[in-house]
């Protein structure tokens, strides 16, 4: 492994984290617990709304799009920057009423931008209606997402619930059901089921009637012969002594669909998928602040191979897992706040077989078909301290982000790059990304709160994804916005 030196300014806030801050600094002035609830929620997605993930329900690169040629090499270090943390994902979860916007740039044409909303009304003290809204527009997935659901309170701490999917996606409803005994903020348990895709079946053999030489609309149609269902658990605990623990987790079904084109013949295959993640945390709370380890992992399985007797062309399997441990510290003292948050990721992409697809390399290299097995480390950082009041005000903040990329795969031969079938098919990896953020905030009373921020690029993007050097030099490295509201 190559390690990066990391800058003095670096160093300097990593410090300022571990400081011991006087211990009369009440527990209200903390930055509060952190949750991976929002990470898991990201996930759900790919799996509740197939339809308007990057590619389409029929995509042949894997579920969670780890990499497509519309990323930039700092696509990683970008979303890191505009994002909230979880310890801004753990008041999120708390609130029953709220709004929140984050939106930066992502290249010269695109924006990265995420709206949310939630809405919780009682009825009483039985019955709850939820709407969960969900807009993002960004290079894995562009979504308008809606979740309505509804909760019955059985007894005291028990609850039954259901809860829908709504999209314009016909074939892509998903109903859930689902137990919790608990909530959020003191401790729960909750297991559910959803059954994804429910209408596919029905939606798509409309879809093969519809088409013919007047509408070509419907080119591609599928059947699922097996339907995955999504099992889901979530376990929170109480505080215990200062201690809070997550356990996140979801498995999606072995499913099996034919998938037959409209328009040519004998082009039938067969698509086999497997999916699951698992997210934990544990965290301590202390006057001074809160400390905690997370880990979290992904896994996809895509298999397609051509029915018995068809004419379609590849066979081929993609997987595709990343495993990630992370450590966080977070403090306060007066108007003053510190963050640290570090990952170590393991990230595995595979794409095997017979043939494999031809069309993954960007538009203006040769579609040549390339199977590899990629393998890197990856270390991502933020660093974070904060000036200003959390009542009413200005606030600044000055930050730094690091994405540094252990590429584990052999050198070619004949160029000396490592893992040079997969950068070819992908020239989006550079080894190197940091940057220094400085942002500029007002609060305008608790629960409304706006940020502004820009970054100045450290390593000045002096590599290419490829792995060649660049002669040119970039500074400016992105702006961004964030707004926040609650009520």
């Amino acid at each position: 492994m190559r390690f990066v030196k990391l800058p003095s300014f670096v160093v300097l806030l990593i410090f300022l984290a571990w400081l011991s801050i006087p211990s009369n600094v009440s527990a209200q002035q903390s930055n509060g617990f952190a949750t991976l609830m929002e990470w898991e929620q990201r996930t759900l997605n790919y799996m509740l709304d197939r339809s308007h993930n990057y590619g389409g329900t029929l995509y042949n690169r894997g579920l969670f799009r780890e990499n497509i040629n519309l990323m930039s090499p700092e696509h990683e270090i970008d979303l890191l920057t505009y994002r909230y943390t979880p310890g801004d994902n753990y008041n999120w979860y708390m609130a029953d009423q709220a709004y929140r916007l984050s939106v930066g740039s992502l290249n010269a044409t695109d924006f990265f931008i995420e709206n949310k909303i939630k809405f919780n009304y009682e009825f009483n003290d039985k019955h709850k209606l939820l709407v969960d809204g969900a807009h993002e527009e960004k290079l894995r997935a562009n979504r308008f997402l809606f979740r309505l659901g509804y909760e019955y309170k059985l007894k005291q701490d028990h609850t039954l619930g259901a809860e829908h999917t709504l999209s314009n996606s016909k074939s892509d409803l998903d109903l859930t059901l689902f137990y919790r005994y608990g909530n959020f903020e003191n401790g729960m348990m909750q297991a559910g089921v959803t059954y994804l895709d429910w209408g596919a079946n029905v939606v798509q053999s409309l879809a093969e009637g519809s088409a013919n030489q007047w509408n070509d609309r419907y080119k591609t149609v599928y059947q699922y012969k097996q339907r995955p269902l999504l099992f889901n658990l979530k376990l929170i605990s109480p505080t215990i002594k200062n201690f809070r623990a997550e356990l996140l987790a979801g498995i999606q079904t072995y499913s099996e669909k034919e998938v037959s084109s409209t328009e040519v013949d004998n082009q039938n295959y067969w698509d086999e998928e497997w999916a699951h993640y698992v997210g934990a945390m544990v965290q301590y709370f202390h006057p001074i602040g809160v400390a905690g380890f997370t880990y979290q992992r992904r896994f996809s399985k895509l298999r397609r191979q051509p029915l018995p007797g068809s004419e379609f062309e590849n066979d081929f399997y993609t997987r595709q897992f990343s495993d990630s441990g992370g450590f966080f510290i977070t403090g306060n003292y007066q108007k003053f706040s510190v963050e640290q948050w570090m990952w170590l990721e393991r990230i595995v992409d595979q794409l095997q077989g017979e043939t494999v697809p031809d069309d993954i390399s960007p538009n203006y290299l040769e579609d040549v078909r390339r199977p590899f097995d990629f393998e890197e480390y990856r270390l991502k950082m933020k660093s974070r301290l904060l000036y200003g009041s959390t009542e009413r005000g200005v606030q600044l903040g000055l930050e730094f982000h690091a994405d540094y990329r252990y590429l584990q795969g052999e050198e070619d031969p004949s160029t000396g790059i490592r893992d040079y079938n997969f950068r070819r098919a992908y020239p989006i990896v550079r080894e190197r990304s940091d940057r220094i953020t400085f942002t500029i905030g007002y609060r305008i009373n608790p629960n409304v709160y706006f940020l502004a921020g820009v970054s100045y690029d450290v390593d000045g993007d002096r590599e290419s994804g490829i792995g060649w050097p660049r002669q040119d030099t970039t500074r400016f490295d992105g702006g961004f916005g964030r707004l926040s509201v609650e009520w």
